[in-house]
C-alpha cells in the first residue's frame, strides 16, 4: 500500500508543478520554475571479510526541487527528498549510509519523504538573502551536478549541513560569491518524515547545532579565477555549530577549501583535477571527537562521456564511550565510467575497494538518472 501511495504522490506532484509551469510560460510573474532529479541507486558487494553482509543494495532517489517565483526579485523555494529513511541513530549521526553494514537490501519499503528545505528568498544582481529550512553552506564535494560516481559523495554527504533553520546572506561579486549563514537543528515537525515516519529530531540528542538560537554559523566563499586563473574554481568554508552545555559536549568548529582546474584539451574534451579537504574538531558535539576527510579525483570528459579515478580518506578519532570504534581509519579507491545522453538520461558505473570500520570489501555499482528542467 505504502508502494502504490508514494507512485501516486510522485505521479500527481510531477503532473501539477509540470502544469504550473506550462501556465507560467505565458505568465511574466508569479510563475514556478525549477527542476527533479529521478536517481535508481544500485550496488553489490562483490567481496568482503565481514561476515553477514547482504550482497545487493539498491534504492530509488527523488529530489524535486520548486521556486515559487512572486516578482522578479521575490521568491518561495522548497526542496524535497524521497528516499530510504529510519530511525535516527546516535552512534554515528553524521552518516546516512554504511557499505558494508546494516540498511543494505531492496529498501523500496523504507522510503520516505523529507522536506529539506522550505525558505523565502530575495535576489538581486548584488546579493541574496534567504530565511526559514535550508541547507547552509560549507563544502562541495557532495553535490551530485559533479558526477563522480555512486560511492563517493555517500562519504562526504557526512560533513554536509542539511536541514537548518536560520537565515543567511550572500554578497555577488564579478567572479565569486561569499555567504554567511546562522541556524539552528530543525527540531519541528519538518524534521520528521512522510510515508515512514524517521521521527522528529531530539531536542536534546546533544548533538552539534541543537540550541533552538542562532549560536550556530558558516561562512563560505566559492568562486573562479583564483589567484587570476581562468577556469581555476574554489571554495573556501569554515562552521562553527552550538551546542548545549551538558557533560562530554563541545563546539563543533571545522574548515574545509576545495580547488578543482578545468584543463580544456579540445572542443568536446577536457581533464577536472580536484582536491577537497575537511578538518572537523569536536564532530557533532562531541568533545574530542576530530575528524578528517580528504577527497581526490581525476576527472576526463569527452562529449557526453566522462571517466573518473577518485580516493576518500576518512579518520575519526571516537573519544566517547557509546562509539563502537576509538578510531576509524577508512579509505575508498574508486574508478568510475558514464553518458549522459541529450536528453538528460545519465548512467554512471563504478568499481570500488574500501575500508570501512576495520572491514574490507569491493564493490560495483550503477546509477541511472534523469534530470528534468522547467
Amino acid at each position: 500500500m505504502k508502494k502504490i501511495f508514494l507512485l501516486l504522490t510522485i505521479f500527481t506532484s510531477e503532473l501539477c508543478f509540470e502544469a504550473f509551469a506550462q501556465e507560467s510560460k505565458t505568465e511574466k510573474y508569479p510563475n514556478v520554475t525549477g527542476q527533479i532529479l529521478f536517481e535508481s541507486r544500485n550496488d553489490h558487494v562483490i567481496s568482503t571479510n565481514k561476515q553477514g553482509v547482504e550482497a545487493n543494495n539498491a534504492f530509488i532517489n527523488i529530489e524535486p526541487d520548486f521556486s515559487l517565483n512572486i516578482n522578479e526579485h521575490w521568491s518561495a523555494k522548497t526542496g524535497l527528498r524521497i528516499l530510504p529513511v529510519s530511525d535516527r541513530k546516535y552512534d554515528y549521526p553524521e552518516r546516512s549510509r554504511t557499505f558494508l553494514g546494516d540498511g543494505r537490501g531492496l529498501n523500496q519499503d523504507d522510503t520516505g519523504v523529507v522536506i529539506e528545505e522550505l525558505k523565502v528568498n530575495f535576489e538581486n544582481e548584488d546579493m541574496k538573502f534567504f530565511a526559514g529550512k535550508f541547507n547552509p553552506t560549507f563544502g562541495t564535494m557532495y553535490r551530485r551536478t559533479k558526477r563522480i560516481g555512486l560511492f563517493v559523495t555517500d562519504i562526504t554527504e557526512e560533513y554536509e549541513l542539511r536541514e537548518k533553520i536560520g537565515l543567511g546572506v550572500a554578497a555577488l561579486l564579478e567572479d565569486s560569491e561569499i555567504t554567511l549563514n546562522g541556524f539552528f537543528n530543525d527540531t519541528t515537525g519538518l524534521s520528521g518524515s512522510g510515508i515512514n515516519n524517521r521521527k522528529r529530531e531530539d531536542r536534546n540528542d546533544g548533538l552539534a547545532g541543537n540550541t533552538q538560537t542562532l549560536s550556530s554559523y558558516s561562512i563560505t566563499m566559492e568562486g573562479e579565477k583564483l589567484f587570476g586563473v581562468h577556469d581555476l574554481f574554489y571554495n573556501i568554508g569554515y562552521r562553527s555549530l552550538g551546542v548545549d552545555k551538558i557533560q562530554d559536549n563541545a563546539r563543533e568548529s571545522a574548515y574545509t577549501i576545495n580547488v578543482e582546474y578545468l584543463k580544456k584539451l579540445g572542443k568536446d574534451t577536457s581533464l577536472i583535477p580536484l582536491i577537497e579537504i575537511v578538518k572537523i574538531k569536536n564532530f557533532t558535539g562531541r568533545e574530542n571527537r576530530n575528524a578528517e576527510y580528504m577527497t581526490l579525483s581525476l576527472m576526463a570528459k569527452y562529449s557526453g562521456w566522462n571517466a573518473s579515478v577518485a580516493s576518500v580518506y576518512r579518520n575519526i578519532d571516537n573519544n566517547y564511550a557509546q562509539a563502537n570504534r576509538d578510531k576509524s581509519r577508512d579509505n575508498l579507491l574508486q574508478l568510475s565510467v558514464g553518458y549522459k545522453f541529450t536528453n538528460n538520461i545519465a548512467i554512471d558505473v563504478s568499481r570500488a575497494s574500501l575500508k570501512e570500520d576495520g572491514h574490507k570489501g569491493s564493490l560495483i555499482g550503477v546509477i541511472v538518472s534523469y534530470l528534468y528542467k522547467f
